[in-house]
Parts: C-alpha cells; sequence; structure tokens
C-alpha cells in the first residue's frame, strides 16, 4: 500500500484552503494536508511533517510566498513548489518561476490546480529516478576509478614480456618519488633490488599460475630500500596479458618482527622470571629464567599451573585474594615464598598482570618475578648494620657522660685509701667501691669500643707476633681443660692496629668460646691472607675491596641457633645467665673491628661451633711488637700545670691528684678563664691539661690559642670520647698526648711525667 501524498500549504485564508484541498482531491483523492501562515510555523511543518509538494499563496499578511520558496529551496531543494495567487500579472508568474517554483496557479483558473500538484509530482519522480542514476554511474565510475587510481595499496599494470611499468596509481606515485610520467618509462626490474634473472622468473611464474604472492625490498627515487609484499594476477585484455600487482609498504611489520625476534630473545635472557598462563591459569610460557631459578624444564611447565612451586608457607587465603585480584582485572604485586624442584625454598617479588583485550576482557595472565632471597639476606644485614651504629651512636653519648663521674669515684677512693690504715674495715669498703668503679670502667670501656669512640694509637704491627705475645694471658683466661692452638698463616703479614684493641679482640672472642664449651674442647686461633674483590663485596655489604689479614678464632662448643646469630654483636644481649655476663664482650669486638676499617663474619650451628672470621687491612711497611704496659707513675718535681676541665667534681679531683704528686696545679673550668690566666700569670706553666670537648671553643683550639703566649708548654688531652678536634675516626693524630677518661692516679701521675720528662 503507498502512501498518502503530504501537501504543505501556506495561506491565511481557510476559504482558499478548503478551496485547494478540494480541487486537490479530485485527482488525489488519499492526501493528508497541513496548512501554516507564519515562517515558524513552516519550518517546522518541513523538518516534522516532511511534505512531498508545497502549495504557498504568492501575498499573506505575515508570510508571503517568495520568502516561503526561499525557505523551501534552501532546506528542501527537491521539494515541489507551486505558488497559488489571485494576481494575474505575467510579471508575478516569471519572478516565481525564476525564483525556483515549478508551478504557477491563479486562483481564477483553480481547476487547474488539480493537474498541476500531479505534474509536478510525477516530475518529482522522473528527476529523483534521473538523479538516482547519475548518482549511481558516477558512484559506479568512482567506485572502478576508486579500485586503482586512489586505493592505498600502490597498484600497478606491467607488462610481463618486457617488465615495463604500464601505470600506476596515486599511492604508488606518492610512496616511490617519482611521477607518473616518470614511472611508466621505468620497468619494474628498475625498482627491486633483485638481480633482473629473479624478477622475470617472478612475472613468469605469475602469467603461468595466474597469480602469486612475494615479498620484496624496492628502491624509491630516493634511493632508499623498503620492504613490500606483493600480490600479483594476470590480467587479460583483448588478447594481451598483463600483471595486475598489488604492493604494500612492509617495512614497519618487518621492523616490528625484527623487534619482537628481539623481544623475545631479550625475555628469554631477562634475568627476572616471566611466566605467561591463560585465564585459568595454565602455563603457557615460562622463559630461560624460569628453568634457571625453579629447576623445572620449559616443558614440564607447559600446560601445568603455578601450582608446581606451591610451598605452602602462604596459606589458601593467600592465594584466594591473589586470585581475586587479578580475576578482577587489577593487578597484583606481592611476596611469595615458592618451592624449587629440587626442594628447596626461594621468595620471590612478583607482579602479576591481567592482558586485556581493547574491550576489556582478559585473555591472559603475565607474571614477572624475581629471586630476592639474596637481596633479603643482604637487607637483614644492612639493617642490622644500621641498628648497630644507631646503638653505638647512643652508647657513645652515655659513656661520655658516665666516664667522668668514673672519674670522680676512682680518684676519691684511691686518695681515700690512700689515708686510710690497710688493716681497717674502711679499707676494706674502698676496695669495694674501687672494685666496683673499675668494673663500671670496663663497661664504658667496652661501649666506646662498641661505638668506635675509643681513642687509639695504632701501629704497623705483625699480626702474628702480636698474637704470639698473647697467647699465655690467653691460656689463662679459657683454663687448662680447653685447648689453645695457634695456626699462624705465613702470608698473614702487617696490620694497622692499636695493639691494646688486638687484645681485647682476643680476650673477648676466647671468653666468649670458652663459655661455648661445656667441659673439655679445644679453641683455634689462625690467620691467613685474602684478596676481597668486587663479587664478594656485593653479598657481604660491610666489605670493600682490598688485601686483607684474616684472623680466625674457632671453636667446637654447642654453636648459636640463626636467631641469636643475628643478635650476637648487639650491646646487652646474652644469652648467659643473669649476672654471668654483660653482653658487651662480642659487642666491644664488632666495634672495634670496624673502627679499625676492617669487617667480621661469623659462622655458627648448634652443636657444631662457631667460627668468627676477622678482615684488618694488610700493610706493606715493616711491623714490630708493641709493649702495652704503663711506665710506673713518678713524684713531680714541682712543675706547675694549668688543668682545664667543665666538670666541677673531676676537675677538683684531678687536682687533688696531681697536688698530692707533687705539682702546683692552677684549674679553670672554661677556655676563657684559662685565657685570663695565663695572660695575667707571670710565672708560666710547663704543662696544660685539658679535656677535648668545652664550652666556647674545643681543648685543640685552647692549646693553640694558650701556646701563642707559652710557645713551650707541653699539651695532654683528656676525654671520655673521641672528638674529631684531636683524632680522625678515633685514631689520634700524629703527636698527640692524651689520656682517657676514666683515668687511675697511676696512669694520670705515669703520663704527666713521661711528657714532662721527654
Amino acid at each position: 500500500m503507498t502512501e498518502p501524498i503530504r501537501i504543505l500549504i501556506v495561506e491565511d485564508l481557510p476559504t482558499d484552503v478548503e478551496l485547494a484541498q478540494r480541487e486537490i482531491r479530485k485527482i488525489l483523492p488519499d492526501c493528508r494536508f497541513v496548512q501554516v501562515d507564519h515562517e515558524e510555523a513552516f519550518l517546522e511543518a518541513l523538518r516534522d511533517f516532511q511534505p512531498d509538494l508545497i502549495l504557498s499563496d504568492y501575498a499573506m499578511p505575515r508570510f508571503d510566498g517568495m520568502r516561503a520558496l526561499s525557505l523551501a529551496i534552501e532546506h528542501a531543494p527537491d521539494i515541489p513548489f507551486i505558488v497559488m495567487t489571485g494576481s494575474t500579472k505575467e510579471e508575478t508568474a516569471v519572478a516565481c518561476m525564476k525564483a525556483g517554483a515549478w508551478d504557477y496557479v491563479i486562483k481564477e483558473h483553480i481547476k487547474r490546480l488539480g493537474p498541476a500538484v500531479v505534474s509536478a509530482i510525477e516530475q518529482r519522480n522522473v528527476r529523483r529516478e534521473k538523479y538516482r542514476a547519475e548518482q549511481a554511474l558516477a558512484e559506479s565510475e568512482e567506485l572502478f576509478r576508486n579500485l586503482f587510481q586512489r586505493h592505498t595499496a600502490f597498484k600497478f599494470i606491467i607488462d610481463p614480456d618486457t617488465g615495463r611499468i604500464v601505470d600506476v596509481n596515486d599511492a604508488a606515485v606518492a610512496f616511490y618519488g617519482w611521477s607518473r610520467e616518470e614511472m611508466r618509462k621505468l620497468r619494474i626490474q628498475d625498482l627491486n633490488t633483485l638481480p633482473e634473472d629473479e624478477v622475470r622468473k617472478r612475472m613468469e611464474e605469475v602469467r603461468n599460475r595466474r597469480q602469486a604472492y612475494f615479498e620484496f625490498q624496492h628502491r624509491r627515487a630516493d634511493g632508499s630500500i623498503r620492504d613490500v609484499q606483493v600480490f600479483s594476477s594476470r590480467i587479460d585484455v583483448k588478447g594481451k596479458a598483463y600483471l595486475h600487482s598489488i604492493v604494500a609498504d612492509i617495512t614497519e611489520r618487518k621492523q616490528l618482527e625484527a623487534e619482537r625476534e628481539r623481544l623475545m630473545t631479550a625475555i628469554q635472557q631477562l634475568g627476572e622470571i616471566i611466566i605467561i598462563t591463560d585465564t585459568a591459569g595454565r602455563i603457557l610460557f615460562v622463559n630461560q629464567a624460569f628453568e634457571t631459578v625453579t629447576g623445572f624444564s620449559r616443558e614440564e611447565a607447559l600446560g601445568q599451573t603455578p601450582r608446581i612451586l606451591k610451598s605452602g608457607v602462604q596459606d589458601e587465603t593467600f592465594y584466594k585474594q591473589l586470585w581475586e585480584t587479578i580475576t578482577h582485572g587489577r593487578r597484583w604485586q606481592g611476596r611469595i615464598v615458592n618451592r624449587k624442584k629440587d626442594g628447596t625454598l626461594y621468595t620471590e617479588a612478583a607482579t602479576i598482570t591481567p592482558v586485556k583485550t581493547l574491550s576489556g576482557k582478559t585473555t591472559h595472565y603475565v607474571a614477572v618475578k624475581r629471586d630476592i632471597s639474596e637481596h633479603l639476606e643482604l637487607e637483614a644485614k644492612f639493617q642490622q648494620a644500621q641498628k648497630l651504629e644507631a646503638i653505638g651512636r647512643l652508647a657513645g653519648g652515655v659513656a661520655h657522660d658516665y666516664n667522668n663521674m668514673i672519674n670522680v669515684i676512682l680518684g676519691y677512693a684511691q686518695m681515700a685509701m690512700a689515708e686510710t690504715d690497710t688493716n681497717s674495715r674502711l679499707q676494706e669498703y674502698l676496695e669495694q667501691v674501687m672494685g666496683a668503679a673499675r668494673r663500671s670502667a670496663e663497661i664504658t670501656r667496652q661501649l666506646l669500643a662498641f661505638a668506635r669512640k675509643q681513642t687509639i694509637q695504632p701501629e704497623v704491627i705483625s699480626l702474628n707476633a702480636s698474637i704470639e705475645k698473647s697467647l699465655r694471658m690467653l691460656q689463662r683466661l679459657i683454663g687448662e681443660n680447653i685447648e689453645l692452638a695457634w695456626l699462624p698463616g705465613k702470608a698473614a703479614g702487617n696490620v694497622y692496629l692499636d695493639a691494646v684493641q688486638l687484645e681485647q679482640v682476643l680476650a673477648n672472642l676466647c671468653v666468649n668460646a670458652r663459655d661455648a664449651i661445656l667441659d673439655v674442647g679445644k679453641i683455634t686461633i689462625e690467620t691467613d691472607r685474602m684478596t676481597i674483590d668486587e663479587d664478594y663485596c656485593k653479598t657481604h655489604p660491610e666489605a670493600t675491596q682490598g688485601d686483607y689479614a684474616v684472623l680466625e678464632v674457632s671453636d667446637n662448643g654447642c654453636g648459636m641457633s640463626p636467631d641469636v646469630l643475628k643478635r650476637i654483636f648487639e650491646p646487652f644481649f646474652t644469652t648467659k645467665e643473669v649476672g654471668k655476663g654483660t653482653g658487651l664482650g662480642l659487642a666491644s669486638v664488632y666495634g672495634i673491628v670496624r673502627q679499625n676499617r676492617g669487617f667480621i663474619n661469623v659462622y655458627s650451628e648448634p652443636g657444631k661451633g662457631t667460627t668468627f672470621r676477622i678482615y684488618f687491612p694488610r700493610r706493606e711497611e715493616p711491623g714490630q711488637i708493641v709493649e702495652t704496659n704503663m711506665v710506673a707513675p713518678t713524684k713531680g718535681k714541682g712543675e706547675r700545670i694549668l688543668v682545664v676541665e667543665d666538670e666541677p667534681m673531676l676537675m677538683e679531683v684531678t687536682r687533688e691528684i696531681l697536688k698530692a704528686a707533687g705539682y702546683v696545679v692552677v684549674t679553670a673550668t672554661r677556655p676563657e678563664e684559662a685565657l685570663q690566666i695565663v695572660s695575667s700569670d707571670a710565672i708560666g706553666f710547663e704543662l696544660l691539661i685539658t679535656d677535648v670537648v668545652l664550652p666556647e671553643m674545643n681543648g685543640k683550639e685552647l692549646a693553640t690559642r694558650i701556646q701563642e703566649h707559652l710557645p713551650d708548654i707541653r699539651i695532654l688531652f683528656m676525654s671520655g670520647y673521641t672528638a674529631n678536634a684531636i683524632s680522625h675516626f678515633g685514631i689520634l693524630d700524629k703527636n698527640v698526648d692524651f689520656i682517657q677518661k676514666p683515668f687511675s692516679i697511676a696512669s694520670l701521675t705515669a703520663k704527666v711525667r713521661s711528657i714532662l720528662d721527654r
């Protein structure tokens, strides 16, 4: 059933509207009408009613036919437009037809309206059919023209007899860089990098097989070479065979293939493990690192799931959360403890990423994993070193202030004992005080050793000779029921050490070994030489490259568990019973070794004993044996000594000790006070004893200022901890006299006498 014809009437008089509808229905009874009388309604009807014909009055109060005609031509040029008017002027009709109206009907001759409408509708249909035919023909011609000339592929028509290029399309001209005329003068052999005979064989192959596919390299006008794919087919025109070749530039594809090949090679050679699975978790790809780390071959892994690595360390909740994360399209990152084929556990840092299509559908999962077991071990060592460093700073600060007070206790207790009857109860009490003070001094000495704040005076010494000198003392420490074996290595050589510190290290290690042996046993001291390289340093963060003398102390005692082994160098950590140890022995060993630019490793297992290996940098200078005994004290000869100490109690006890020893003592608590004393004193001083750390300025600066007034004055520095003013890394500057707090009466007076007699 055909749809009714839609007619839009532009008229303001209802009687004229009815008249027009009546006349049209006489010929076209099945019509639909819409009437408008102003511009807005007209445009709305064009859009919504979509009329097949427009019938418009020529003159209306609100809207005229010429305006309606203009709007119709602008918005719907293919809709027939008939002007209906009462005017009989010929000029009006001519103007309407020139403006684009299809017909012109005078109201006096209204009976012509019906036939005019039918004629306009038929004319419209004829025009549309003609237009459609013309469009179809143009489109057909454009289609066939585009198939060759405007196709994005490069097209050639080639004469296979000669290889001459008969025609090319626009894409080929643009790609190769010659004009169309220039390319028609070329042969296909001129473009191809293959020898001419090979090109002729390919053309003959197409002629015989009617079609073929090739990949070539073609040369362009600028001399550049591009990879191309060629699909060539035979076409016959009036008995003559031609080749129709469609060419595409595949240089980027070739580069991508090469890049993909390089990428696959890189993935295979990566140190990280790469695993690709489907959405069910079945393994589709593993790289070489997977095989190297896990021990499973590629063939053993493909088709399996990552559960073949499951260690049992993580519970099912862990794996459930992992699976929920990636199945919801999110990336998962974390650490997993897995099991190798041989049963060894290892820790890996893993990132598992869903691979999605453009629409967001997950097709695969890619896991990138790295074995971090060694890294975690190094990290733990580094954290332990940082922890010990922090504890050391705290210990050094505590020991500094503590030493001052111990010095006061020792000084006054010793002076009191000198004035007390040796058989009195008071003498016994004072001896107990002295014992406690010495024990406290030993604790602070060990704390300072751990903190690397001992002030030392190292010398180049023979390691073997210095150890041999200490063997008798060490045997007395460990007792007769334990064998002490000494195995010196001839290549051990010399080291730059404070001999007293070496004795401390040996004593602490041997006592520790003695306590690990339940009854009878053996302690072995060995020396050797070792060169530390870069690979060793990677797994031992405290080590640096170089040539080292190695001191090894081992025992066959009870050994230590891994948990104990992690903490043995922490101050106050001990596995001994309460009252049996302070936990400072090994801590001081650690500090001494690090202060002397060495490092220490420990190897121990429960029931298999313990071995401490200490590495000291070797020195090529000749070594010597350093005596560590203090020179016996002697009395003063009335020399004048200036003492500068900001701790009043320590200043007082120092003055009393020196006065009792026969010296004239002047004291000051501040550097400015000391400078005033020197500048106003007419006699002078033979010796300045000053604390290193003072308010206003340090002891070294004070000594320099005083030497400007008294060039010949001797200087003795004292301190409870190392200070950079007179040392570097705890090692005393050359030609500096120093006494460590807390000091005894004997050590102070002996030191003073040796300086003044020098």
